[in-house]
């Protein structure tokens, strides 16, 4: 709510209409000099100069200053040069004697300020000036105002919030003056303490004003009262300077309304008649019009009474008001005021229109389809009526699905609007004609390369599609379970007793449906497993008894080389090597599947090693190494010159010397060999040396 200050009316009796006249309580002073300058006012009358004064202040004119700092992110720009003695800062919080201008603020002075998310009209892009008060009384808006109407009243106002958030701070206090251009003081209020609000409360305080005679520029000015230090912090916002007169309504076609819809093309006239307080001593009239919402007003030629006709034809918004001034003010915004306006809203006449479309048309047979319906001036909720091949269906929403469509079937729809001012509300859709494609009739056979099998054996199978187009998918399955890779065929060697292998084809036809294959049910037998032991070592001219543990009935064993065992066919006959041999053993099993197993006996005879080598690239006796029959890990083989010089040395059994060192070759002679290694059969380490001669 605003927040005027109270004011004092004394109706001065002139020849003829009365006068009001505003002045705050608070200046008892003003009262003698206003007083005074009413006598002498009325002097004037009777001498034929008076200028007579409206009293009203129940309608208000358009702002001649209208200072709302504007809006955007923060920071705003600093106001005009002249208008506060206060200095500029883009800070959220300034100190005392700087002011800023922002759309929030938040956190300043631990806590003592408000916070503030928005101005006082709820943007929160809006700017508002925000003030920390000088120390010393200071001035926060100065204007100059131009083209008054002598005897004409104004409102000063502004919004104030005081910012502290809680009491014990200076409590800010301002002036609002209205000056004449000599500096003399025409009228002035006070708000007195602005008080605290938390949460924030915007105030709107101000004062009405009467130009006296001989008056058309003022200065306006808002001085800050209170001394600056803890609190006396402020935010203002929407400071307006407007013409002020009396209180007006407007009816149309006899109601009070702010707004009326009517049709394009109407021929009933709309009747505007304005109710207005009694207030000029002889007032005129001029209705205007807005179609950019009250951007720019435009006066009616011949609109000068307090009723007005109109006819708007062409669709559209039009805002129409009613000003009013005292005889010969009505052409200067600057001296009247304004009703508030009623919105015409013409509406064109619509032309209802529906265009369907379909989510698919070159369908397969038994394939959904939705169509949707785009509906043009349907108003809110039109209502529709699907047509297949002319016939209704039950839907009746903006919507149809159907999935039994046969080829060249058609669908449409007929909609009506509910759209206002609609004079013709029916619209008939365009048609879709459907094309459905029968479903090709494919199928799939699967063939196996064995269906009784051992269960390490390795199975294929094959599809053989009938209409399956050129390039099918296949996807195999093992008791339904998703197997293999999309090809026509597939192989399996871990397939167990009773599975029941089969496949899927979708045929590359158009609208091929997916097809399953026969079903084929495998007999799987178990595989005999043999454990043999580990490869062993034995000493040259003994023996060792084979025992392979074997599961499964087993109907016959076969070793192979038969060379050195007793009974190659029995299940662990005793082998007697002679050398490094590899047994292998084949069972079968009385369901006829078999299985082998291998085992290595190493036969170890007493260390030796070459007395001479002949390093020259021959390939025949290049190396001198550790013979590969002889089954030893070494620790270490080292070759030493006559001198005790090292001229090999290696960890590999494999490796021997080619009779360089350092990559050098080494002369023809005698060398000695050292060889350390663990015993394959005593497990012991060994150490064993000798001499070789290097011939060449």
């Amino acid at each position: 709510m605003s927040q005027f200050s109270e004011v004092v009316k004394i109706n001065i009796q002139e020849y003829g209409p009365s006068q009001s006249i505003l002045f705050g309580k608070s200046d008892p002073t003003r009262i003698f000099g206003i007083l005074y300058e009413s006598c002498i006012r009325f002097l004037f009358f009777l001498c034929g100069h008076l200028v007579p004064a409206q009293t009203c202040t129940g309608g208000l004119g358009d702002p001649i200053i209208d200072i709302n700092f504007g809006a955007g992110s923060n920071y705003g720009p600093p106001i005009a040069s002249g208008i506060t003695n206060l200095q500029y800062i883009a800070d959220q919080c300034p100190e005392d004697g700087y002011y800023t201008i922002v759309n929030s603020v938040n956190g300043c002075f631990g806590g003592t300020w408000l916070n503030l998310n928005s101005d006082h009209t709820g943007n929160p892009n809006g700017y508002f000036m925000l003030i920390n008060a000088s120390y010393q009384p200071s001035q926060f808006f100065v204007q100059t105002v131009t083209g008054l109407c002598p005897g004409t009243t104004y409102q000063f106002a502004a919004w104030v919030l005081n910012l502290a958030s809680h009491t014990g701070q200076i409590l800010p206090n301002i002036t609002f003056s209205i000056e004449s251009t000599d500096g003399t003081i025409l009228d002035s209020t006070q708000t007195g303490n602005v008080p605290v609000t938390n949460p924030a409360k915007w105030n709107q305080y101000g004062f009405y004003f009467t130009t006296p005679p001989g008056v058309s520029t003022v200065i306006l000015r808002m001085n800050n009262n209170a001394p600056g230090g803890i609190g006396n912090d402020l935010a203002l916002d929407d400071i307006t300077f407007r013409p002020a007169g009396p209180a007006m309504t407007v009816a149309v076609n006899g109601q009070n309304r702010d707004s009326v819809t009517v049709c394009a093309g109407s021929t009933n006239a709309l009747q505007f008649s304005a109710t207005i307080e009694n207030c000029y001593s002889s007032a005129t009239y001029q209705w205007q019009e807005s179609i950019d919402h009250g951007g720019t007003w435009t006066d009616i030629p011949g609109a000068v009474s307090q009723t007005y006709s109109a006819l708007p034809g062409t669709a559209g918004n039009y805002l129409y008001r009613i000003t009013t001034a005292e005889s010969g003010n009505i052409g200067l915004s600057s001296c009247k005021v304004a009703s508030a306006y009623v919105t015409i809203v013409v509406l064109k006449i619509p032309d209802p229109a529906v265009t369907i479309t379909d989510s698919s048309n070159n369908i397969c047979k038994g394939s959904p389809v939705i169509f949707t319906a785009l509906p043009a001036d349907g108003g809110n909720t039109p209502a529709y009526q699907w047509l297949l091949n002319g016939v209704g269906v039950a839907s009746t929403g903006p919507t149809y699905t159907g999935e039994a469509f046969a080829n060249a079937d058609r669908i449409s729809c007929v909609m009506t609007s509910d759209a206002a001012c609609v004079v013709n509300p029916i619209a008939v859709s365009n048609t879709v004609t459907l094309t459905v494609i029968p479903i090709p009739l494919t199928s799939v056979q699967i063939t196996a390369s064995a269906t009784t099998i051992c269960s390490d054996n390795i199975v294929g199978f094959t599809a053989v599609p009938s209409n399956g187009g050129a390039h099918p998918d296949y996807q195999w399955m093992v008791n339904s379970s998703l197997t293999g890779a999309d090809a026509s065929v597939y192989s399996s060697g871990s397939l167990e007793e009773g599975d029941r292998v089969s496949a899927v084809m979708t045929g590359s036809l158009q609208c091929s449906l997916p097809v399953v294959s026969n079903t084929i049910a495998m007999t799987v037998y178990p595989t005999p497993v043999i454990a043999l032991p580990p490869d062993t070592i034995i000493a040259a001219k003994s023996s060792i008894r084979l025992n392979p543990v074997i599961t499964g009935q087993i109907s016959s064993y076969q070793w192979s080389p038969v060379t050195g065992l007793d009974d190659p066919v029995s299940a662990d006959p005793l082998a007697s090597p002679v050398a490094t041999t590899t047994y292998q053993l084949m069972v079968t099993a009385d369901n006829g599947c078999s299985a082998s197993a291998k085992e290595t006996i190493a036969v170890f005879y007493d260390f030796f090693m070459p007395n001479a080598f002949t390093p020259n690239g021959d390939g025949r006796n290049d190396l001198f190494r550790i013979p590969p029959s002889v089954p030893v890990n070494i620790i270490r083989f080292s070759v030493y010159n006559r001198w005790g010089g090292l001229v090999f040395a290696t960890t590999d059994t494999g490796a021997g010397w080619d009779g360089r060192s350092g990559g050098k070759l080494q002369p023809a002679g005698a060398y000695v060999w050292v060889v350390e290694y663990i015993d394959p059969l005593t497990k012991k380490h060994v150490m064993r040396n000798g001499t070789v001669v290097l011939i060449r």
